[in-house]
């Protein structure tokens, strides 16, 4: 293989990755929060009131859900833009402070089982995206008490968190995949963001 053909292969993959990247960033921030919800950060698995069947119909994150322990009676918030009960009076920055600070809008710490840890690295974009769903999602009213502690909770989970880069990813895979690839990415809930 010559240097000319050599070079002609290497731009025709730079350009396959390139325009993969770009369809990852193509997708608007409530499309990013609607996938960031439904699969990774599945705050609906805490944040949404249950009975014995499951998910309470019309209490999607509106809160409600209850854990016990020994050393704590944990009542999961409501996280709808309900302006009075919800998030929904919160400022997007207070909202991105309580995701990956673990401090609320009054400015009292978040307990666990809330994975601060984890949403500190979230990227400034995965974040924000999870805002923009937020903010779209149908407010619900439902006032719950506050949850107790046994234990003291930390001042903080660290230092503020400042600006988190976006991890570089590739979707579209899917369009370069065998017929029977494509029904496995489809049954994992087309979780094939790389």
């Amino acid at each position: 293989m010559g240097k000319r053909h050599l070079l002609i292969a290497v731009a025709v993959v730079m350009g396959i990755v390139l325009s993969l990247q770009g369809n990852a960033l193509a997708e608007t921030l409530p499309e990013r929060g609607t996938y960031l919800m439904r699969s990774i950060v599945a705050c609906g698995t805490c944040h949404t009131l249950k009975d014995a069947k499951g998910d309470l119909p019309g209490m999607d994150l509106a809160g409600g859900f209850r854990i016990k322990g020994p050393v704590f009676n944990l009542v999961l918030r409501n996280i709808t833009p309900d302006k009075e009960t919800g998030i929904g009076a919160w400022t997007d920055k207070q909202i991105i402070r309580a995701i990956q600070e673990g401090i609320r809008a009054n400015g009292k710490i978040i307990g666990p089982p809330m994975p601060i840890e984890f949403y500190r690295s979230m990227s400034d974009r995965d974040v924000k995206a999870i805002v923009a769903y937020l903010r779209q999602v149908k407010p619900i009213r439902n006032e719950e008490e506050d949850s107790v502690w046994k234990i003291p909770l930390p001042q903080s989970y660290g230092p503020p968190v400042g600006s988190v880069p976006e991890v570089p990813r590739m979707r579209g895979v899917s369009r370069h995949l065998k017929p029977h690839q494509h029904t496995l990415c489809k049954r994992l809930n087309k979780v094939y963001v790389l």
